[in-house]
């Protein structure tokens, strides 16, 4: 005979669940949307520089991103105050549940990637730049000095994706609160508007679709008062930009390659 413990912890367990199953709040024809902001990571990449005079390689390049400060007077200087919300690392999002607990979602990511200044690396290749001459393309060192390069896509390193979601409800804890896990998948464009110093040249600031990206994510969501709900989620994306402008110049061009991790806090409405 079952134990009379077990025999009442499984009647509340089916109980919990068939309400659960009951009261779906992300339901099939229903949308939602979000803001929010993020934080992330990048790994060491290789960059490729190509030109009428120059054609080289710069290795394990490391970056980071470009923080807003955060401090109660930058919190509603900057991250609450309409005029500059798009000045922070923000995302926004919109999406539908083409099932039960299944959502796909179109969104942008306003990422920010800085190279780090002054550090050294291996370079490869040629340059013929006055000033900045390299007739040997075997391998050699190089301090990436401000007259030299500065690299950043600080307006930013913006991803355009389409996601999907898949939703797992894990307790239930009102009529229209609950709290979800999730775990999903996506695709996008790269839309930087990169801050490019290059040579001593003129500097370039422009948008441009440059590459491509995929995804995979992991998250939680909580529902807190009828559709409202936070989100909290993380990314782990590749991203390949193989025509990044560098100047004015329609033949400079750089190529990179970078993985990113991506870490999310968000407020949304879902109706």
């Amino acid at each position: 005979m079952k134990h009379p413990l077990s025999v009442a912890i499984l009647l509340m367990a089916s109980s919990c669940y068939s309400v659960a199953s009951e009261a779906a709040m992300r339901s099939q024809g229903d949308w939602y949307g979000y803001w929010g902001w993020n934080n992330a990571t990048y790994s060491d990449s290789d960059i490729h520089f190509e030109g009428d005079d120059y054609d080289f390689t710069l290795y394990n390049v490391s970056a980071k991103d470009h923080q807003t400060p955060f401090s109660i007077a930058q919190v509603f200087h900057s991250y609450l105050n309409p005029g500059r919300l798009t000045i922070p690392q923000y995302n926004w999002r919109f999406g539908y549940f083409v099932q039960d607990n299944w959502s796909v979602s179109l969104g942008w990511d306003h990422m920010k990637y800085v190279m780090v200044q002054d550090q050294t690396v291996t370079m490869t290749g040629v340059n013929d730049r006055d000033g900045f001459e390299k007739t040997n393309p075997a391998a050699e060192e190089v301090v990436l000095s401000g007259d030299f390069l500065t690299y950043e896509h600080t307006d930013g390193f913006n991803q355009i994706s389409l996601e999907t979601e898949a939703y797992l409800p894990v307790w239930q804890y009102g009529t229209d609160k609950d709290i979800a896990l999730f775990a999903g998948a996506g695709a996008g464009i790269m839309y930087p508007k990169s801050n490019v110093k290059l040579m001593s040249g003129a500097r370039n600031d422009e948008w441009h679709i440059a590459g491509y990206s995929t995804l995979v994510k992991i998250g939680v969501e909580a529902n807190v008062w009828r559709g409202l709900f936070v989100r909290f989620i993380g990314k782990y994306g590749y991203v390949n930009m193989t025509d990044v402008l560098t100047t004015h110049s329609s033949s400079d061009r750089a190529r990179q390659k970078v993985f990113y991790d991506e870490y999310i806090g968000a407020v949304g409405y879902r109706f």
